[in-house]
């Protein structure tokens, strides 16, 4: 009976011990939630993707995770038309966040969101529109396609009936033969201009969706390098602060739906960065670019 009344003290004691370091936690996370907020919201705040919420939570055995919500003209960010056409400016943001039990969040102003939606519906009704038209070409194209072959049909049989009758007969099919090939030119000539004219459509349709998806890649690109850039030198500077954190957990960072994939499904971008790393750049043993190279990154 001894030993495990000894087993249950000792647990008691381990749950007791765990539960009181929680609240030391939460503070620490609040101030460090605090700290990476600011450092979020001054370096993004002018890009086209812009910077919306933080949240965080710690998880016991595997550290403290910051879930980072960003959005790109009011419409989210991902890989989808909406985010990029004309390249929309991200609304600006509110001075001043709310807060509340570790959560920094806040709300774009929303003249400036309806703006930027609006912009957005404008453009992609225009890629609608153009859309359409290419429909409605290459639509026409088929019907043409249509009507040569039954020209070619009624040919055949008026050169058929020519080569089994004489006399005046073969003056009226030889007449009927004549607008029959004008008809075929007429036709052919339509078929031809509007070919050039859906593909001139389609090239520059195409054109304008390489520009946008080379804005995008751009946008994308510069928010993510700002982005690693500010948590970098927050970790590196106020890292040292989560004292709570054991030594085997993580400080983890989830830029939430940052993508959207051809199969219109969201994911996540995950960083990892173990409570060693940071300790090394908080001594500086290592500098910030190094601790974002040992972080582990990943789409999910």
């Amino acid at each position: 009976m001894k030993p495990l009344i000894l087993v249950t003290l000792m647990g008691l004691s381990t749950v007791a011990h765990a539960a009181g370091r929680y609240p030391e936690l939460n503070k620490e996370l609040e101030i460090m939630t605090g700290v990476i907020d600011t450092a979020l919201k001054q370096s993004v705040e002018k890009q086209s993707i812009g910077y919306r919420s933080l949240e965080s939570l710690y998880l016991a055995g595997q550290g403290v995770v910051f879930t980072v919500n960003t959005h790109s003209g009011g419409m989210g960010v991902n890989f989808n038309l909406s985010d990029i056409l004309g390249n929309i400016s991200a609304a600006p943001m509110p001075p001043i966040p709310a807060f509340n039990s570790g959560n920094m969040e806040f709300e774009v102003d929303s003249e400036w969101e309806d703006i930027a939606e609006d912009a957005v519906r404008r453009v992609e009704e225009a890629f609608r529109e153009t859309n359409e038209e290419i429909r409605d070409l290459r639509e026409q194209e088929r019907e043409i396609a249509w009507e040569k072959r039954d020209l070619e049909r009624r040919k055949r049989d008026l050169e058929f009936e020519m080569r089994q009758v004489n006399g005046k007969r073969v003056k009226d099919l030889e007449r009927e033969l004549k607008e029959l090939n004008t008809e075929m030119q007429t036709l052919a000539t339509r078929e031809k201009k509007l070919a050039t004219y859906a593909e001139q459509m389609e090239k520059e349709q195409q054109n304008r969706v390489d520009k946008q998806k080379e804005a995008q890649e751009k946008m994308v690109k510069q928010f993510l390098a700002n982005f690693e850039s500010s948590v970098g030198n927050a970790l590196c500077r106020f890292g040292g602060g989560m004292r709570e954190l054991k030594d085997n957990e993580n400080i983890n960072f989830v830029l939430k739906n940052f993508f959207r994939g051809d199969n219109r499904e969201y994911s996540d971008r995950i960083y990892v960065f173990t409570k060693a790393n940071i300790h090394k750049c908080v001594q500086e043993k290592i500098s910030s670019s190094d601790l974002l190279s040992t972080a582990s990154v990943y789409q999910f």
